[in-house]
């Protein structure tokens, strides 16, 4: 399983979760790496999935949304992503930023429901709300180390020798250990319900990745949720750090760059298909965030 070079467009289905299969049954990770700056294209749109997701900033900085919160990361610093966490990147500085991760689903450390890991070690992390997301450090001995098993299992990973996958979750495992034991008080805080304007904008981008090839409004938007225009716009902005309309239109980026790559479909076809008023509005919001035209990006990746 060779590392993938991440495109843009992301597998995001009408609930707003990234739905493409990590790994496979038989080793459910996948291990991805993204080069970032500090541009609106080259980001990667909020979303939130089952797995878990621990990063690496390689060189240059990045720029975490989390939850409505943002955290940074120089180079050689990590990060852990809990499960069903609202998240975004992007480049920090004027530099090119390259980031590092693995993705994959807690059974790959757990095994069986039934387990003394699954039941003691990992569904407490799982179920913890004050624990979206943990920072590795290089100025802390422990996070140091939690960050140095993350490059071990990448390295692992790329490098595909026999027993990698032993390799990978013996160092997933370590970073694990060293998270619930420096974590311990905060995984013990168990916040059942979420906050409020994580569960509106969950039902907003629900009703957006369901209805993004119709005419939307923001009053529509806004009603998804049952608040105003003027609380919708609060919302999106201290969440996702964005506003609901450009929210929109990313993703209907997201979903014609899949179809331009992945589909026969000519490009008008495809404005039709996404939303979008006209072929004209359309190649230009596609060129401001790909730097590129439909035509460019369809032969780049799908020259067929």
């Amino acid at each position: 399983m060779p590392v993938e070079q991440c495109q843009f467009e992301l597998y995001i289905n009408a609930d707003g979760y990234e739905s493409k299969t990590r790994g496979s049954p038989m080793f459910p990770c996948g291990a991805y790496w993204w080069d970032l700056n500090d541009s609106d294209a080259d980001k990667i749109p909020c979303h939130w999935h089952e797995e878990i997701e621990v990063l690496i900033a390689v060189s240059g900085a990045l720029q975490l949304h989390i939850n409505g919160e943002h955290h940074y990361l120089s180079a050689g610093e990590g990060a852990f992503i809990n499960s069903n966490v609202l998240h975004a990147i992007c480049g920090a500085d004027e530099t090119d930023s390259v980031l590092n991760s693995l993705v994959f689903s807690a059974s790959l450390l757990s095994g069986p429901a039934e387990s003394v890991f699954e039941q003691r070690y990992v569904r407490p992390v799982l179920n913890c709300r004050s624990l979206p997301i943990a920072l590795f450090r290089i100025g802390e001995e422990w996070t140091r180390k939690a960050a140095q098993c993350i490059r071990d299992a990448y390295d692992a990973y790329n490098e595909e020798k026999n027993g990698y996958e032993l390799i990978v979750r013996e160092k997933l495992s370590h970073m694990w250990y060293l998270l619930i034991t420096n974590m311990q008080p905060v995984i013990e805080r168990q916040y059942v319900s979420e906050d409020k304007d994580i569960v509106r904008i969950k039902e907003m981008m629900h009703y957006l990745h369901q209805h993004y090839d119709e005419k939307i409004n923001l009053r529509e938007i806004a009603a998804a949720a049952n608040i105003s225009e003027r609380e919708c716009l609060r919302c999106f902005n201290k969440v996702i750090g964005t506003t609901p309309m450009k929210h929109l239109n990313r993703y209907r980026i997201s979903v014609a760059a899949g179809l331009l790559a992945n589909s026969g479909k000519n490009v008008t076809e495809i404005c039709r298909l996404t939303g979008f008023e006209s072929t004209s509005h359309f190649a230009l919001t596609f060129k401001k965030m790909l730097e590129m035209t439909p035509s460019e990006y369809r032969k780049l990746y799908n020259p067929v």
